[in-house]
């Protein structure tokens, strides 16, 4: 079997709200779509999740767009990928890397891909080639976007009330609101819930930011992500307060993740299939965490329904994966199972519901991703 052709369009998801956090300046919902082609009349999909204005440490990471993905896709990925195996992962990879550098949001759209059209060919799903599955369901923890608080506890006790067990606040702009709403949040939840903060780099001083953790803590917080920019700031962070710190654009490959080991940055490293460029090189940071017992969980930048499924194998199938994650759950328009809880987009491009049940997403035992496409709605749904 061999690579024929590569396809990559935009395409956008209308959101049930307004989901924001702090630095973040253009709205969610935005994605390109993958479709690799061979000559044996299989084809795997994939997707890329781009955000000009997100990216890792003093800017050194991001700034892709869809445009610039389907640009990279198509003038560079493809021509280095016509004629390979699909399912020569390693071989694929190094071709890409061979003439990109960086781009690992065009480069996770092309590997997932890749790895439906590994699992379609061969009859399995993802989680079997990447090892099989270490647990039966992938936990939910429910964004909730920088909104007033009282908005903020609306929705969270609506997701709550889906059956959702873990948040991720977003927050970073007023401590004082932030200790406010984490307060109400565990008044109103008890123990039953999993409370992390993310501040996205948002604190520029760390004794500011060990003053705000240690108040955050004692009103019952649980994790802080990404309190601040950089190694060291983070270091000292973690070495100072209660709340466990989680790494999140601080780390995007396996170099990050050792850096962060070696220097004591992070309790806990959140993964992104796209920051590390693909399920791929996601296991290599998964690697790293597992070989120094740090738990981890899949994050990303509320996917559609075909990166929330490759979340979903990659999250079944690595050991270090035992946080609840911050993915989405899927569905198409009036069918979704939660009014609040992972649920970003009024509708989507798959033609069934992503499995979910008691706040945790379900295996997908079909081969490859386990996804069929609603080929109207993804029309529909275009940008170009």
């Amino acid at each position: 079997m061999k690579i024929t052709s590569i396809d990559a369009f935009p395409f956008r998801l209308p959101l049930r709200r307004e989901f924001r956090w702090a630095g973040l300046r253009i709205d969610l919902g935005g994605f390109v779509f993958v479709r690799v082609n061979t000559d044996e009349g299989l084809s795997g999909f994939g997707e890329a999740t781009p955000l000009p204005d997100w990216g890792g440490d003093f800017h050194r990471r991001g700034g892709e767009t869809q445009k610039t993905v389907v640009e990279m896709i198509k003038s560079v990925i493809e021509p280095a990928l016509i004629g390979k195996d699909p399912t020569a992962i390693n071989a694929c990879h190094l071709a890409i890397d061979h003439v990109l550098r960086g781009n690992s949001y065009a480069k996770v759209g092309v590997d997932i891909a890749l790895h439906d059209l590994w699992g379609k060919a061969v009859g399995q799903p993802v989680y079997k080639l990447l090892g099989g599955k270490v647990r039966d369901r992938v936990p939910v923890a429910h964004m909730v976007g920088i909104m007033p608080n009282d908005d903020a506890v609306e929705e969270a006790q609506t997701a709550f009330a889906d059956g959702i067990r873990a948040f991720q606040i977003k927050g970073g702009e007023s401590a004082k609101r932030d200790v406010a709403l984490i307060r109400r949040l565990r008044d109103g939840m008890g123990d039953d819930a999993v409370l992390r903060l993310d501040i996205n780099q948002g604190y520029r001083d760390v004794k500011e930011a060990v003053s705000v953790i240690e108040a955050l803590g004692d009103a019952g917080l649980d994790y802080v992500e990404q309190p601040a920019m950089g190694l060291d700031r983070m270091a000292e962070i973690t070495a100072s307060v209660r709340p466990r710190i989680i790494a999140d654009e601080s780390c995007w490959d396996a170099r990050d993740a050792l850096d962060i080991v070696e220097r004591r940055a992070a309790d806990n490293i959140s993964i992104y299939l796209a920051k590390a460029g693909g399920i791929h090189k996601a296991r290599r940071v998964a690697a790293v965490a597992s070989a120094a017992l740090i738990d981890c969980d899949v994050n990303g930048s509320i996917e559609s329904g075909i990166g929330t499924a490759a979340n979903v194998h990659f999250a079944l199938a690595e050991s270090c994966v035992t946080m609840p994650c911050v993915i989405s759950v899927n569905a198409s328009e009036g069918r979704h199972p939660c009014k609040a809880g992972g649920n970003y987009y009024l509708d989507d491009v798959i033609a069934e519901p992503l499995p979910f049940s008691d706040g945790c997403l379900l295996p997908l035992d079909r081969p490859g991703l386990g996804i069929d496409l609603d080929e109207a709605k993804l029309e529909a749904f275009r940008e170009d």
